[in-house]
């Protein structure tokens, strides 16, 4: 029998399973939506069974597809961050706060006047934000004292998915990154619990193992559910963002991936901590010598579908990008930020007051025109990121519905001055743990390899020398605008939110 490794990605919206062969090459995948949660605005949860229940259904479905092929390990990934915990017995204590939830938001102001913020910074290699689940635990402290008390172990969603796989509670370094541990350590902080008011945090924290290591088998229980045979190795696994861009290609220091999707996620991979963090961003530890430094911002797809919705209604994708692409680099001058999220902006600065904005329109611009600016704003926000991750990326792998834009791709290249590869496939986070997790069962030899040797591209975008001369000066000017606009940012945001209350208008700021 041939044998597969299976891998899981359970992000936020879709649980998505694969089967793939020792060289990468996908067999078989399933899918199973995630509901979520919203109690109150701002707040978003997902039930801690069912999101289990969807994974173990994946499972069975990749399982019973497969012909004459023997799963000789399992590997998981999922969305990281959020809060997910365990009582004494292992039950879920509530539901899941996720990592877009914002009801701890009014903590990262307190930590940052009070310097906790910046020390978690010096510790961790991180950021945080309201997401994360360190401010989500202090949240809980003061306002569900209960279930604190309750809690054995915080886990997060991968962790738990392992735990009802095998019965054993373990975190890797990527997902423990932010906000526990010491990331020149790799072990967690004792200074941390500390820094806040969470009784007994200390003692929740689960043992830590890198990302290959094979942490338990799949239980009887598991089996049965599952389809997969009793037995199966399974690893610790890694963050989403990790294993997506090994599923991509990336896997030495140096290597780059972004993911241009509801969010635009780019990393790099780097032998080392930086000395100087600059930007706010994260910096995951893989494992010994291998770290990821991440800007993940919101300037995604939603401003081209915003922009296609409410300019170009009688216009196709394919229209649309047609016009664009036929309008001069520049965009004939329109300049656009695009920083369209209720939330504002988190990386490669955090400002949730940050708003979309052009600049430079006459009566002399076109649909077209404007579109091309929203296309290049883009664009300039990756190179933003970029920029502040501060190593040269010479070739940036790239997946996500934005990837399977043309423009955008070779805009992408001219603007940060590299290689856009497109890989071949679509489950890539799968990929990614999937390929480690034979790592860790001694079904392949070396990652790097074996992930350089596998993967294949659909297409490779190489930039042009004149336009990369005239976006880095269109950059400059991209980014003195925006600095000098978040005064602004912040004035219009308290006008329009007292003249909101003063006046009973109804409407978000």
């Amino acid at each position: 029998m041939e044998p597969v490794l299976v891998g899981v990605d359970a992000g936020t919206t879709n649980i998505k399973t694969a089967a793939f062969t020792l060289d990468g090459e996908e067999v078989t995948q399933a899918t199973r939506e995630t509901p979520l949660a919203t109690p109150q605005d701002g707040w978003v949860e997902q039930d801690m069974s069912a999101t289990w229940d969807r994974t173990a259904a994946t499972i069975r479905d990749v399982v019973e597809s497969l012909d004459d092929a023997e799963v000789v390990a399992l590997g998981v990934t999922a969305q990281g961050d959020g809060c997910w915990l365990l009582d004494d017995d292992g039950d879920p204590v509530r539901n899941a706060i996720l990592w877009s939830d914002g009801r701890a938001a009014g903590y990262l102001n307190d930590w940052k006047d009070d310097g906790t913020a910046d020390r978690i910074r010096q510790i961790t290699g991180s950021d945080l934000f309201a997401g994360a689940a360190l401010p989500i635990l202090q949240w809980l402290a003061d306002n569900e004292p209960g279930t604190i008390a309750d809690a054995d172990t915080v886990l997060f969603c991968k962790d738990w998915i392992k735990y009802r796989c095998t019965g054993e509670r373990v975190m890797d370094y990527s997902d423990a990154s932010l906000p526990f541990l010491d990331i020149d350590q790799f072990e967690y902080s004792s200074e941390i619990p500390d820094l806040v008011d969470v009784p007994g945090l200390a003692d929740m924290l689960p043992p830590l193992a890198p990302g290959s290591e094979v942490i338990g088998t799949v239980s009887d229980v598991a089996a049965d559910r599952t389809g997969l045979p009793a037995g199966t190795p399974v690893i610790s696994g890694l963050i989403d963002i990790a294993a997506s861009a090994i599923g991509c290609g990336a896997v030495e220091p140096g290597d780059s991936s972004s993911v241009v999707g509801t969010t635009s996620l780019n990393q790099t991979f780097l032998s080392s901590v930086p000395v100087e963090l600059t930007g706010h961003g994260f910096t995951l530890a893989l494992s010994d010598g291998l770290y990821c430094r991440a800007m993940a911002s919101m300037a995604g797809t939603p401003n081209l579908d915003w922009a296609l919705s409410e300019l170009t209604p009688d216009w196709d994708f394919g229209d649309a990008e047609r016009a664009a692409k036929d309008v001069p680099a520049t965009a004939k001058g329109i300049l656009y930020h695009p920083y369209l999220s209720a939330s504002g902006e988190r990386s490669p600065f955090n400002d949730s007051d940050a708003r979309g904005q052009f600049v430079g329109l006459s009566p002399n611009h076109s649909r077209a025109d404007v579109l091309r600016a929203v296309y290049e704003g883009v664009a300039l926000a990756m190179r933003d990121c970029y920029e502040h991750i501060e190593t040269e990326a010479d070739r940036i792998r790239m997946s996500g519905g934005g990837a399977r834009s043309d423009l955008w791709c070779q805009l992408f290249a001219d603007c940060i001055d590299a290689e856009i590869a497109v890989p071949t496939g679509d489950e890539f986070g799968a990929r990614g743990v999937a390929l480690l997790a034979g790592v860790g069962a001694g079904e392949i030899d070396d990652l790097a390899s074996t992930v350089r040797e596998t993967t294949t591209y659909e297409q490779v975008w190489e930039p042009r020398d004149r336009y990369v001369r005239i976006y880095d000066e269109w950059y400059e000017t991209y980014r003195e605008t925006y600095e000098q606009m978040r005064a602004v940012w912040h004035r219009r945001a308290r006008t329009a939110d007292r003249l909101r209350e003063e006046t009973g208008l109804s409407y978000e700021v």
